[in-house]
């Protein structure tokens, strides 16, 4: 027996999303079928809207993901710009350092 491969998060809801929309085409065509034939484009039509209403849906999933990156990238610029200003206003300027700090003599180690 083979070990079964790892799949990753993005996969898995890929497939566990594939199953959810087959289970839906399969019991939308069963009923069709247990419909009178009157009714049974009404269930059609009701199958394509539907059909169209998750392609709608997975195009706004898609571009909400997209802008959630490009936002999470953008902030993460802003972080590290952020901390390059902090550590920059934190860290001892040249002239201090220099100047008067050049009279003192450095601390001793203690043992």
């Amino acid at each position: 027996m083979s070990a079964r491969k790892k799949v990753g998060a993005r996969k898995r809801i890929e497939n566990a999303r594939k199953r959810a929309r087959d289970a839906v085409e399969v019991g939308m065509r069963d009923l069709e079928r247990r419909l009178p034939s009157n009714l049974r484009s009404a269930v059609r039509d009701l199958r394509e809207n539907m059909r169209a209403f998750q392609r709608q849906l997975e195009r706004a999933r898609q571009d909400r993901e997209a802008r959630w990156r490009r936002m999470q990238t953008q902030m993460r610029r802003d972080m590290v710009r952020l901390l390059q200003r902090i550590e920059k206003a934190v860290a001892p300027s040249a002239q201090r350092a220099s100047g008067a700090g050049a009279s003192v003599r450095p601390r001793r180690k203690k043992r």
